[in-house]
C-alpha cells in the first residue's frame, strides 16, 4: 500500500512537471508571436542620410573687383573766393564751394569765371539761409541735404571711413566731401592761422596721398594730402568743438 502510494505521488509531481513545461511553452510562443506583430507594425526603417550629386556646374567664384593703383576725376575747381575777397561770407563759404564743384561736374557744367563761381555760391547760400536760417558751418548731415534738395543729388554721410572707403568710392565714380579741423591740414597756402573748420572735396587719389579740390586757396586744384592728414584731420562740425567732431564724409553721386 505504501508502494501505490508512493508511485502515486511520483506521476503526480510527473504531471505538473510536464503541465508546467507545457505552459511555459505556450507562453514563449505566445511572447514572440507578440513582439513579432509589434515590430511588423512598425514604419520600414530609412537612411537619413541624402547623398548629394556632384554638380556638373561650375560654381561661380564671387572676387572683389580691384580698384585701380591711381584714379582722379576731372572736376571743374573753384575756390570759396572767386574774386580773392576773403570777407567774412567768403570766409565762411568752403562748403558752398565744394557743393558748387560737385554740382558742375555730374551736371556737366564747367565752371567759366570767376562771376560764374561767384553767382553758383550765392545761389546755395541763399537757400541755406532760407531753411536753414544759416550758411555759416553747416555739419556734413546738412550739406549732404543741400545736395539732395537744392542740387538734385544723391548724397548720403557715412560714419568712421577708412583709406580704402573713400578709394573705392571715388573709383566707383561718386565724389567725397569731407568735413576736417581745418588748421590740422597743414596746407601751407591758407592764410593763417587756417580755417577752424573747413570741408575740401577729395576726387582722386595716388599710391599714398589724396587728390582733391580745395576751395580754401587758389592753388587748390588737384591738391595732393596724404592720406593720414586727411583721416586724422576729419572732424564734423560738433557746434565748434570741431578737434572732438564725429568723424564722417558725404558721399556725392547723380
Amino acid at each position: 500500500m505504501k508502494r501505490f502510494k508512493r508511485y502515486r505521488l511520483v506521476l503526480i509531481v510527473i504531471g505538473l512537471l510536464l503541465l508546467t513545461g507545457v505552459i511555459f511553452y505556450l507562453l514563449k510562443n505566445w511572447r514572440q508571436e507578440k513582439v513579432e506583430i509589434e515590430k511588423s507594425a512598425l514604419p520600414s526603417p530609412q537612411s537619413t542620410f541624402s547623398p548629394q550629386l556632384e554638380s556638373t556646374k561650375p560654381q561661380e567664384t564671387i572676387t572683389a573687383t580691384p580698384i585701380p593703383a591711381e584714379f582722379n576725376l576731372d572736376v571743374p575747381f573753384a575756390t570759396q573766393a572767386p574774386g580773392a575777397n576773403w570777407d567774412y561770407t567768403h570766409e565762411e563759404a568752403c562748403e558752398e564751394a565744394a557743393l558748387l564743384m560737385v554740382k558742375r561736374y555730374f551736371f556737366g557744367e564747367s565752371i567759366t569765371s570767376d562771376s560764374d563761381a561767384e553767382e553758383g555760391l550765392q545761389e546755395i547760400i541763399d537757400w541755406e539761409k532760407k531753411n536753414f536760417g544759416f550758411f555759416e558751418s553747416t555739419t556734413a548731415e546738412q550739406s549732404a541735404e543741400v545736395a539732395r534738395k537744392f542740387l538734385g543729388l544723391q548724397a548720403e554721410v557715412i560714419d568712421i571711413p577708412s583709406v580704402n572707403d573713400i578709394k573705392e568710392i571715388i573709383a566707383s565714380g561718386k565724389l567725397v566731401i569731407v568735413p576736417a579741423a581745418g588748421r590740422e591740414l597743414g596746407n601751407p597756402f591758407y592764410r593763417s592761422p587756417g580755417p577752424l573748420y573747413h570741408m575740401l572735396l577729395i576726387k582722386g587719389y595716388t599710391q599714398n596721398r589724396f587728390i582733391t579740390n580745395d576751395a580754401g586757396t587758389k592753388r587748390g586744384e588737384n591738391y595732393p594730402y596724404d592720406f593720414d592728414t586727411v583721416t586724422n584731420a576729419n572732424h564734423d562740425w560738433n557746434g565748434g568743438n570741431v578737434e572732438a567732431g564725429a568723424k564722417k564724409i558725404i558721399i556725392v553721386g547723380k
